[in-house]
C-alpha cells in the first residue's frame, strides 16, 4: 500500500465509523467535497495541516500519526500541533488567553509608569536642589540632567504605552 492509500483508507474507514457523509466531512473541515473524495481516492498526496486537524478533530484520528503518515517533517507537525486551531471554541479560547495576556501586562506597564512617575518626582527635588547650589561640581550637574532627562523620556514612554 502506498502512503496515500494508507490515508485514504484511514479517511475513508474513520468517517464511514462516525456515520459522517464526504460532504458533512468536507463542511465540518472547511474544505470542498471534492477534497475529501481526493484524499479518499488517493488522488490528494498531501492534505493540508489545517485539513489533517479537522480529521483529527471529527474523525478521532492522530493529527501526528497522519501527518508523519503524509510525509509532514516533525518541525511542521510541531508547528500544527501548537498552532493551527480548528474549532471557534478553541479560537475563542486563544483570543480570551491573549485578552488576559494584554490586562496583565497594561498592569505591569501601569505599575512601571507609576514608578517612573514617583521616581521622576523624587529626583526632581534633588535636581532642583542641585541647581540652586554655588560650588555644586558641573560633571555633576550635568549627570543630573541626564538622569533627569531619561526620566523624562521613560515616562513619556509608559505614558504612550497605556493608551
Amino acid at each position: 500500500m502506498s502512503k496515500n492509500t494508507d490515508l485514504s483508507t484511514m479517511i475513508k474507514e474513520a468517517r464511514k465509523k462516525k456515520g459522517i457523509s464526504a460532504r458533512e466531512l468536507a463542511k465540518l473541515c472547511d474544505v470542498s467535497h471534492t477534497e475529501i473524495n481526493n484524499i479518499e481516492n488517493g488522488v490528494r498526496m498531501k492534505p493540508a495541516l489545517l485539513t489533517l486537524k479537522g480529521f483529527e478533530k471529527y474523525l478521532d484520528l492522530d493529527f501526528k500519526t497522519i501527518a508523519k503518515l503524509v510525509g509532514y517533517s516533525d518541525e511542521t507537525i510541531k508547528y500544527g500541533e501548537e498552532n493551527i486551531i480548528v474549532s471557534y471554541e478553541m479560537f475563542d479560547k486563544v483570543i480570551d488567553d491573549y485578552r488576559e495576556e494584554r490586562k496583565r501586562m497594561l498592569y505591569i506597564i501601569e505599575q512601571k509608569r507609576h514608578l517612573a512617575i514617583d521616581t521622576k518626582e523624587y529626583f526632581d527635588v534633588i535636581h532642583n536642589y542641585l541647581n540652586k547650589q554655588d560650588n555644586v561640581d558641573k560633571e555633576i550637574l550635568k549627570k543630573a540632567d541626564s538622569v533627569d532627562k531619561l526620566l523624562n523620556d521613560i515616562t513619556k514612554k509608559y505614558d504612550n504605552n497605556t493608551k
